[in-house]
């Protein structure tokens, strides 16, 4: 449920441009896209808009991850700075071991992501914003890091795959009718999809460049009768995100009803 809250593309970046303080959504507007601009090799060219980053920011204050501080006299539809909630701060609290995780595979996290979009190296910015910033902090390297991670995590089906393949190895087949059973079993919070066999070789192979699952067929062996394995780097990164399972049980009530929102199912 954590992961599918950070699943939209904008919340990780307005949660971590909010870590040193409030602000406003022009501010967030300008600090996100210098950001994007600085790592255009790896997210993508694609700049922040304000009325998305509005729309953002609403979802996440209906969400509880972030406050709006609304001018005194126009309280309602007052544009003030935004800040993080006591449950946003904890979700980025729980990220820690993830970022330490982060670093440790932070090459070849890279190479997965600029070799999906065909990308290098880049000093090129976005719409014309100059990538004049100053150098990252330690700091920012780690929630960089992070930010890399979760890129990987968004595959809808990624870290269900993960999870099975922590089990022990298991045939592609096998994988996918463990992880439909359990889709089946959560109905009330995966809606009605399920994993298709075109889905989850496209999930792999995306699992495999990242160094998280192994399959290697002998050759003249059939792709399907191979068996996959979790790497170490696979059993580190579930390891590291206990933590924020641990935050999605103390906010278990509210992520419920988040997820059953945004997948459009009765929320009771």
């Amino acid at each position: 449920m954590s992961l599918e809250l950070l699943r939209n593309r904008w919340t990780y970046p307005v949660l971590v441009a909010l870590l040193d303080g409030p602000l406003r959504a022009s501010q967030l507007l300008k600090l996100i896209n210098e950001g994007t601009a600085r790592n255009v090799d790896l997210v993508g060219s694609r700049a922040l808009h304000e009325r998305v980053l509005l729309t953002t920011l609403r979802q996440l204050e209906e969400e509880g991850l972030l406050l709006c501080r609304r001018a005194a006299t126009d309280p309602v539809n007052g544009h003030g700075p935004r800040e993080l909630t006591a449950a946003g701060k904890d979700l980025l609290h729980s990220m820690h071991r993830l970022a330490a995780w982060s670093a440790a595979h932070r090459d070849q996290l890279a190479a997965a992501l600029r070799n999906r979009r065909g990308s290098r190296q880049s000093a090129t910015g976005i719409e014309g914003l100059p990538v004049d910033v100053p150098a990252l902090t330690p700091e920012q390297e780690n929630w960089r890091g992070v930010g890399m991670t979760l890129a990987v995590l968004r595959l809808r089906w990624g870290f269900a795959v993960l999870c099975q393949l922590s089990q022990g190895p298991q045939h592609p087949t096998g994988v996918a009718a463990a992880v439909n059973t359990g889709i089946a079993r959560n109905r009330d919070l995966t809606g009605r999809r399920s994993l298709s066999e075109k889905v989850l070789w496209d999930t792999l192979h995306r699992l495999i460049d990242v160094g998280l699952v192994i399959h290697r067929p002998r050759p003249g062996q059939f792709a399907s009768t191979a068996r996959c394995t979790l790497t170490p780097a696979g059993h580190a990164l579930l390891a590291a995100l206990v933590p924020v399972g641990d935050w999605a049980a103390a906010y278990e009530g509210r992520l419920l009803v988040i997820v059953r929102r945004r997948r459009g199912l009765p929320e009771g």
